[in-house]
């Protein structure tokens, strides 16, 4: 370091801040405190925002449409409370019983669906099923009539004896047993096998507020366990549980639907986390402690680590005013990245007191020395962290906001606690900051045989490197058209040409075996149904037909449609019910002279339905009854624009499976209508398009912001990382050289991860700017000890235990979250410590490898100097260091 009295106005920056740092300690000290005592207080007011919708960008078309949805019925989805039993009788009581109880809850509850009389529809069945099917089912019916009367008669003899008509009706049953996903055979929500019953929950709030859903799911368990104490319960036992099956005095339950899965998927990430945080503390402290083979360092920076942390919070709390779903993970992140600038701090001081400089001038030249790389590091980072700020999923964008602003907070404080702190301990006697925290001696610069100390054979170092990571990126490339399987284990060569891949099934992500997903899956097999459907928002009833008919009408158009249920589901069509009315009328006066009486007994009861059901007439979509109108109506306190009817769409595909879910929310967001006119030939309503909501479409918007944002903010760091390095070196080849460790690594590790059959997801491609920013520390560290003059040898000898110890303490934070129950989380970590790990070998065996030729081309230009033989024209910068070791 030069002594001129004239220095860069950079360099007399930070030696007034370093000078300050030693002679005020106290002063600094007294400010952090003053600052950590406001900040934990504005902590202590944070609290987690858990509603879902409030994180996307409210003027976007799905986020509209759910919130019409919302205002329209309440809410988007049901929680699903099933019950499961193989005794019919009791799971019909339970579910009486608890309907009655659910729907006295009007503080929490809305509506509760578990029956639905079928009356209406059994009646006026006749009129809604194709005419020739009605035709067939007549020749049946009278074939078997005319049959159980002729036996019936007391006269009746056979000479030769006959089979009695059967009357099968099996195949048209099934064909017309339910209507709008409801069977026509039973009042209740009930499955085919008669082991499980439904009940549809419409809380008093969106399935998106996540903490009063969690609260609802706990006091209603409480209530369903204390069942069998009350009067009238038969002592019937309730038990959640997703295997079992019932009995008489036992009755399984289970919870699903969107206000469930919403639960826990967003849960199951904060559960995860509470465990794996100690783990990652335990683990950053245990690898410091190995690092400085003292315990007072360690205490050093993670007390001010912890410190940063706090105040980053309170500065939450002024900015943003609460946490979400998204930045609630943000205070272990910032302890897993912060820590790094301390561990930086504290081996520079020991450097510098290696070389026998008093605590003063050691801590002032550890600032300056170490202070500019780190601060690079984490204007870069946090740059890296603000590029999220761009994303229109708000979660991301605060999430960026934050870290950003939190890794620069620590940062800055860590070069301010940790010097003032070893400064009082200087003023107490100034030996005890060498005792505290030791010293490292300078390396030696030249082997016990007086050669110089080098990295060895760099060209060869380049070669094989070259070589690695050049078949390393082409294991990342996808050379095949081929769709590789991601359901099965791939061979190596399918990894091979397959690349890294993007895996969409959201399945993969949630943990093994998550109760609600298990028991939604048990539902769609029994029940037939999918998932919650989605709904279409119509102003009036023609407009809602014409939705109806174009999504019944068009099935090719709308394949990831499984049905679609409206309130004209429940009207027949006007030329089959009228032609079908007609054919009833005949059959009435076919069977005018049939005298109900004369058939057998077990026949007559059904008899007296089926004559019923011949005096059905046609009638319009005025003609459905309340109790089924009402599931498609605006509720009474439905603001006036809001006013209108539902369409419910339920898909016929899966929609954990990432891909068809963007299907299925495509083709559901553009439903063409015609204009509709009146008798008078009016227009009462233009051409227009509608669009479904509900959680599918939101999901599906939220993927691909997630992918698109992705790419952008990989593209928007790479360019900010390239900038800021120029900007710092002011030489294209330095800055090159210094994110050497982040493109080779982040090459190799998406060569590992193909070879290893790890995929991409929507939670790990996050991870990906995440790395960007912090791999950039590898080069910038040791680049900047390689220009203070050193050898890249003596660069890594000096430097190196920091770069190795500050990776390890982050990749430590990361691989903590491998024993997370949430395989979303899991993969995170997976990926940032391959990420990680390969940066760090990068950086000690490529990049030392580079330094050594930038450092022997120096030293051949030196030489060439001295011998006086020409040398190449200069540009006016170097790339190499301007004084000699």
């Amino acid at each position: 370091m030069s002594d001129s009295i004239h220095k860069p106005p950079r360099l007399a920056l930070a030696l007034a801040y370093a000078s300050l740092l030693v002679r005020r300690p106290g002063l600094v000290l007294l400010v952090i405190a003053a600052l950590f005592a406001v900040c934990l207080w504005g902590t202590t007011k944070l609290t987690i925002n858990s509603n879902q919708l409030d994180l996307i960008d409210q003027g976007l078309p799905e986020v509209k449409e759910v919130k019409r949805i919302i205002d329209m019925i309440g809410g988007s989805g049901h929680l699903m409370l099933a019950l499961r039993g193989d005794d019919e009788a009791t799971l019909k009581k339970v579910a009486d019983d608890l309907g009655a109880q659910l729907l006295a809850d009007k503080q929490n509850v809305r509506s509760v669906t578990w029956k639905l009389p079928v009356e209406f529809i059994q009646q006026n069945m006749a009129l809604f099923i194709k005419t020739e099917d009605l035709v067939e089912g007549k020749r049946r019916i009278m074939a078997f009539l005319k049959d159980q009367i002729r036996r019936a008669n007391p006269f009746f003899i056979e000479i030769q004896k006959t089979e009695p008509v059967k009357l099968e009706m099996t195949d048209l049953l099934n064909k017309y047993g339910s209507v709008g996903k409801k069977s026509i055979r039973d009042d209740y929500n009930i499955s085919n096998d008669k082991k499980m019953i439904m009940m549809l929950i419409k809380p008093m709030w969106d399935s998106n507020e996540l903490g009063k859903s969690r609260a609802y799911i706990d006091e209603l368990r409480q209530k369903l366990a204390a069942y069998s104490t009350q009067p009238g319960s038969g002592g019937v036992k309730l038990v959640e549980d997703y295997e079992l099956m019932g009995n008489k005095q036992t009755v399984a339950y289970g919870f699903t639907g969107s206000y469930k899965t919403a639960v826990d998927d967003s849960y199951a990430i904060e559960e995860s986390l509470q465990p794996v945080t100690l783990l990652a503390f335990a683990a950053i402290f245990i690898i410091t402690i190995f690092a400085f083979r003292k315990w007072v360092p360690t205490l050093i920076v993670a007390s001010g680590t912890v410190v940063g942390t706090i105040i980053t919070m309170g500065f939450t709390y002024v900015t943003v005013g609460e946490l979400n779903m998204i930045t609630s993970i943000l205070g272990g992140l910032l302890m897993g990245f912060g820590i790094d600038y301390g561990i930086h701090f504290i081996f520079r001081t020991r450097l510098e007191l290696g070389q026998g400089k008093r605590y003063d001038q050691a801590i002032r030249d550890a600032v300056v020395n170490a202070g500019r790389p780190a601060l690079v590091a984490a204007v870069v980072t946090s740059g890296s962290f603000f590029v999220l700020m761009v994303s229109e999923f708000r979660g991301f964008s605060q999430f960026g906001f934050l870290a950003g602003c939190g890794t620069f907070i620590i940062g800055v404080l860590l070069f301010a606690w940790s010097p003032a702190l070893l400064s009082i301990a200087g003023r107490i006697n100034p030996e005890l900051p060498r005792k505290l925290i030791g010293e490292m001696k300078p390396p030696a610069l030249n082997s016990k045989s007086g050669q110089e100390l080098r990295v060895p054979k760099p060209g060869l170092v380049l070669g094989i490197s070259t070589v690695v990571v050049l078949a390393l990126c082409a294991c990342a490339i996808n050379w095949t058209n081929d769709e590789i399987p991601l359901d099965r284990p791939t061979t190596l060569w399918e990894r091979i040409k397959g690349g890294v891949r993007f895996n969409y099934n959201s399945r993969a992500l949630i943990p093994e075996g998550q109760p609600s997903v298990r028991l939604q899956d048990e539902i769609t097999k029994r029940f037939n149904i999918s998932a919650d459907p989605i709904a279409v928002y119509s102003k009036t009833l023609e407009e809602a037909k014409a939705i109806y008919e174009e999504l019944t009408q068009h099935p090719d158009k709308y394949n990831t449609v499984d049905q679609v249920v409206s309130i004209y589901t429940f009207v027949p069509p006007p030329e089959t019910a009228a032609a079908n009315a007609k054919i009833l009328q005949e059959w009435k006066e076919e069977l005018k002279d049939i005298d109900v009486n004369a058939l057998p007994p077990e026949t007559q009861d059904k008899a007296a339905l089926f004559m019923k059901m011949l005096e059905a007439k046609p009638f319009d979509v005025h003609g459905v009854p309340a109790n089924y109108r009402e599931q498609f109506v605006h509720l009474p306190e439905t603001k006036p624009e809001n006013h209108g009817y539902l369409t419910f769409i339920y898909p016929a595909v899966d929609l954990w499976d990432g891909k068809k879910m963007l299907d299925f929310a495509d083709q559901t967001s553009s439903i063409p209508t015609p204009e509709i006119k009146d008798a008078s030939g009016k227009v009462i309503a233009p051409a227009q398009i509608h669009r479904a909501a509900g959680a599918a479409p939101l999901f599906a918007r939220l993927a691909r912001i997630v992918l698109a944002d992705g790419k952008l903010a990989v593209f928007l760091v790479t360019l900010w990382i390239l900038f800021m390095h120029f900007l710092d070196f002011r030489s294209v080849s330095l800055a090159l050289a210094s994110v050497i460790p982040l493109t080779v690594g982040l090459a190799m590790m998406l060569g590992i991860m193909s070879l290893a059959d790890i995929h991409l997801n929507f939670m790990n491609i996050i991870i990906l700017p995440i790395l960007l920013g912090f791999g950039v520390s590898h080069g910038l560290y040791l680049l900047h000890r390689f220009l203070e003059g050193t050898s890249p040898m003596v660069a890594l000898r000096s430097v190196g235990a920091a770069v190795a110890s500050s990776t390890l303490t982050t990749a430590a934070g990361f691989a903590a979250l491998l024993v997370a129950s949430h395989n979303g989380l899991k993969s995170m970590g997976l990926v940032a410590c391959i990420g990680l790990i390969t940066t760090l070998i990068v950086s000690f065996t490529v990049l030392a490898a580079v330094m050594q030729v930038m450092w022997d081309r120096r030293a051949n230009q030196r030489a060439a100097n001295a011998s006086g033989a020409p040398s190449a024209p200069s540009n006016g910068k170097s790339d190499t260091p301007e004084h000699a070791a």
